[in-house]
Formats: structure tokens, sequence, C-alpha cells
């Protein structure tokens, strides 16, 4: 997969940068949508939002 990309150096570079960030961020995403969840005692992110299904 590093050869597709366009050699390895550079390559390897964006992975390592770029593979760390976009799980970071995911990560901090789920965190904030779960203490969300947690601070207003909903049972479901929809509860949590206000979104009732009628």
């Amino acid at each position: 997969m590093i050869q597709v990309l366009g050699g390895s150096g550079l390559a390897a570079l964006v992975i390592a940068l770029v593979v760390p960030i976009v799980l970071v961020a995911f990560g901090t995403y789920v965190g904030v949508l779960m203490a969300l969840q947690e601070f207003f005692g909903a049972e479901s992110w929809d509860e949590a939002i206000g979104r009732t299904e009628e």
C-alpha cells in the first residue's frame, strides 16, 4: 500500500501523521457524544438531543 501512495518516505510520513489524528478525532467525537448523553441523563442519543419518535 505504501508503494501505491508514491514512495516509502513520504507515504510513511503521511500515514504516521494522518492515522493518529483520525483516531484521536474519532475518539473525541465519541467521547463528547457519550458525555452529553450522560450529562442529560438520556437513555439514547436521540433522547439526549430532544428527538422523540411518535
